[in-house]
């Protein structure tokens, strides 16, 4: 068996093995979705996360503008129940 004829058999077994496999996973990803569990549509909402809506805003002036900055919204309102805030200190 000369070199030549020893490559060809090395690439033809790995097209060969590589034909199995594709079938193989083919197969399994096949099984797998036959597996999946159905998706029901009763649930209300998210099922996992529950949304922590942001504090109100009150139109009460903020304190120091330089020590109460991060506890303002966008138009510069005080931010209600962010007294004692861990920020703060």
């Amino acid at each position: 068996m000369n070199i030549v004829d020893l490559l060809v058999t090395i690439v033809v077994v790995t097209i060969l093995v590589t034909i199995v496999l594709a079938v193989i996973t083919y197969v399994a990803y096949k099984l797998r979705l036959a597996r999946e569990p159905e998706r029901s549509d009763s649930l209300d909402g998210p099922q996992y996360f529950i949304p922590y809506p942001p504090p109100e805003a009150t139109d009460e002036p903020a304190g120091e503008p330089a020590r109460d900055r991060h506890v303002k919204d966008v138009k510069g309102r005080a931010v209600k129940g962010m007294e004692g805030h861990a920020t703060e200190a």
